[in-house]
């Protein structure tokens, strides 16, 4: 009988905190409903993985589907009873995009692999091996991509203290806006380490600064306090673009939405590309939109928070 097994993961944004979280600062992040599903199942074939028109099999070192292929190795690889397998992944959100693709493919196939092999199913043990996946590509992760993909809605994120789920009995809706230009995430976060060293005390203000500023962003998206909200946004991204996470081209982005009337806007994730998320005033939300889809290759209005890994049929 042929045994199929599928799971979805969702992207997620950054509010505050993006590389200071690697130091040891706090980071809110959110699950946002664009996902990546991944299924495994038998086949006569060697054991391969495709998504698109990108395949390879498992047992070529060809340099594709690395973070796929390290996950697979320490769960399907253990339990060889099952068979040749094969791999599909499909996914909502662009790659290179700063919205979490990568962790996203991580959980998802760590969640589903873990379950073809009918091997222990936990959160905990799903974290651990896609976290194992992440690190084989982007050198040093901090694990907030991959909690909040598992997880889903609105996290409160240290290295020390691990994700706290914050409650909201509201919705926030935010405008994503990929500009079209990749990032490469273990470059950024070198890119940042060196800034550390050249300014270790500074920096190391800005980590506790950092921390300061995601728990006001707690508070303010709690209360609904969207001016706030979108005021501590603004700070956030003056102090990333200090570090170097900013580029030219995201500062064009960024001041274009702003001119839209927002209450905030600011890069999302590692930087040196990828995508911009902006807080719209409800007056203007239809006109940013407009604006976005017909200056810019890929935009979504996204209500936070979402769900996090879920089972297919």
């Amino acid at each position: 009988m042929k045994k199929s097994v599928t799971a979805s993961a969702p992207g997620k944004i950054i509010l505050t905190g993006e590389h200071f979280v690697v130091h040891g600062a706090y980071s809110i992040a959110a699950a946002i409903n664009k996902r990546v599903k991944v299924n495994i199942s038998n086949t006569t074939d060697d054991s391969y993985i495709v998504s698109g028109s990108s395949r390879s099999k498992m047992a070529e070192n060809d340099g594709r589907f690395i973070l796929v292929k390290t996950i697979l190795n320490q769960t399907i690889g253990k339990k060889s009873k099952n068979g040749e397998v094969a791999i599909s992944i499909s996914s909502e959100i662009p790659a290179g995009s700063g919205l979490g693709s990568s962790a996203a493919v991580a959980v998802a196939t760590a969640a589903a692999a873990l379950k073809f092999a009918d091997l222990e199913v936990d959160s905990r043990k799903i974290f651990e091996i896609a976290l194992s996946g992440e690190r084989k590509v982007h050198g040093n992760p901090s694990g907030v991509d991959i909690e909040t993909s598992l997880r889903g809605g609105l996290l409160l994120f240290s290295r020390n203290a691990g994700a706290k789920p914050i409650p909201l009995n509201r919705t926030v809706q935010f405008l994503i806006v990929y500009s079209g230009k990749p990032r490469n995430t273990s470059k950024m976060i070198d890119k940042v380490g060196l800034k550390k060293k050249q300014f270790p005390h500074f920096f190391e203000s800005l980590t506790r600064s950092a921390s300061f500023l995601s728990l006001d962003v707690v508070d303010a998206i709690t209360v609904g306090d969207l001016p706030r909200l979108g005021a501590l946004m603004n700070i956030s991204q003056t102090t990333l673009s200090w570090i170097g996470a900013s580029t030219s081209a995201l500062d064009r982005l960024i001041d274009d939405l702003a001119a839209q009337d927002v209450f905030g806007v600011k890069l999302t994730g590692a930087g040196g590309g990828g995508s911009v998320i902006a807080l719209p005033k409800p007056e203007s939300i239809e006109t940013l939109s407009q604006f976005a889809s017909k200056n810019y290759p890929w935009s979504l209005l996204k209500q936070i928070p979402q769900e996090g890994l879920r089972w297919e049929e």
